[in-house]
C-alpha cells in the first residue's frame, strides 16, 4: 500500500472515530471542524481554543483582497470556514480523506459558503495548477514522506508577495535521541519530520523569504507527567483488549500524541508558525 493510501486510511479512521467520540460526549474535532492544536486564547481569558491558530494565520495573510487561498491538508475545512467569515476571497482545501472532504463540504453548504469554500480529495504533492496568494499547511507537512518535494510543489503556486504559512511541531536537535520521537512519528504517521532549520533552508532554495518565525509553544496547555503516564497505561490496555486494526490505529495515534506532549514538556519539540514569502 502506498504512503498516500495509508495516510488516507489513517485520516478516514480518525474521522470515523471522531463521530463515535461525539456520541460518547467527546468532541474529537468535529465540533469546530478542526483537528489541529488548541492554544491559549487571549479572547477567552487564556482558555485554549482551536480558533487561536486561525487568528494568528489571519494576521499573517497578504493584505490584498480578494485572496485565493489553498489549504494543504485541510482536514474538515474548519480553518477555511472560519477565515472566510471575514476575509473576501476563495478557499480551496486538499485532504486525502474522503470522509473529511464530505463533512467539510456539507458544513460549507450549511453556512452558505459553498461558493467560496470547497474541499477536494487530493494530495498536496500534486496540487491544482493555479496561482494562489496564500497556502496554509497546519500540522500537515509533518505527514509528508518527502517534505522537500511537497514544499516545492506548493511554493511554485505562489504569486509574488504570496505566503506559505506552516504551523507544525518541529523537533529540536536533541530530540533525535529520545524514544518518544519514534513513538510520535509512528503514531501520527510522520515518516520524516522537518525542523525549523530544514524549513528555513528549503525556503531559501525556493526563493521564499522567511518573514515570520513565531514559537507558539508557550501557548500549549500540556498535561503533567503523572497524567500522561496514566493515559499511556490506559491506552496500552485498550490496545490489548480490542483486536481490530482500525481501533489499534486510533490508539497508536493517541499514544503518539502523549509522546508528543512529553517531547514538548522536555523542550525537545517546538510548535512554530513559519511564513515564507515569494520574493
Amino acid at each position: 500500500m502506498s504512503e498516500a493510501s495509508t495516510l488516507s486510511r489513517y485520516y478516514d479512521r480518525l474521522a470515523l472515530w471522531s463521530r463515535v467520540a461525539g456520541l460518547l460526549g467527546r468532541d474529537g474535532g468535529l465540533g469546530a471542524l478542526t483537528v489541529h492544536r488548541a492554544l491559549a486564547d487571549p479572547r477567552t481569558g487564556g482558555r485554549p481554543t482551536t480558533r487561536r491558530v486561525h487568528d494568528l494565520l489571519r494576521a499573517q495573510l497578504p493584505v490584498r483582497r480578494p485572496l485565493v487561498v489553498l489549504d494543504a491538508g485541510c482536514g474538515y475545512g474548519g480553518t477555511m470556514l472560519d477565515l472566510a467569515r471575514d476575509i473576501d476571497g476563495r478557499f480551496h482545501g486538499l485532504t486525502l480523506s474522503r470522509r473529511q472532504a464530505e463533512i467539510g463540504r456539507r458544513a460549507a453548504r450549511r453556512r452558505g459558503l459553498a461558493a467560496r469554500v470547497d474541499l477536494e480529495c487530493r494530495s498536496y504533492d500534486a496540487p491544482p495548477d493555479a496561482p494562489v496568494d496564500a497556502i496554509l499547511a497546519i500540522e500537515s507537512l509533518a505527514h509528508s514522506a518527502d517534505p522537500a518535494a511537497s514544499v516545492a510543489a506548493l511554493a511554485r503556486l505562489l504569486r509574488p508577495g504570496g505566503r506559505l504559512l506552516v504551523v507544525d511541531d518541529m523537533p529540536e536537535p536533541a530530540a533525535a535521541a529520545s524514544p518518544d520521537l519514534a513513538v510520535f512519528k509512528r503514531g501520527w504517521r510522520c515518516p520524516v519530520l522537518w525542523s525549523r532549520a530544514d524549513y528555513a533552508a528549503a525556503f531559501e532554495r525556493l526563493g521564499l523569504a522567511l518573514v515570520v518565525d513565531q514559537d507558539l509553544s508557550a501557548a500549549l496547555r500540556l498535561r503533567g507527567d503523572a497524567a500522561i503516564a496514566r493515559l499511556v497505561r490506559l491506552n496500552r490496555l485498550a490496545h490489548r483488549l480490542v483486536a481490530h486494526d482500525g481501533w489499534r490505529m486510533v490508539m497508536d495515534s493517541h499514544l503518539g500524541g502523549l509522546a508528543l506532549e512529553r517531547l514538548h514538556r522536555r523542550g525537545l519539540m517546538r510548535y512554530r508558525l513559519l511564513a515564507g514569502e515569494r520574493r
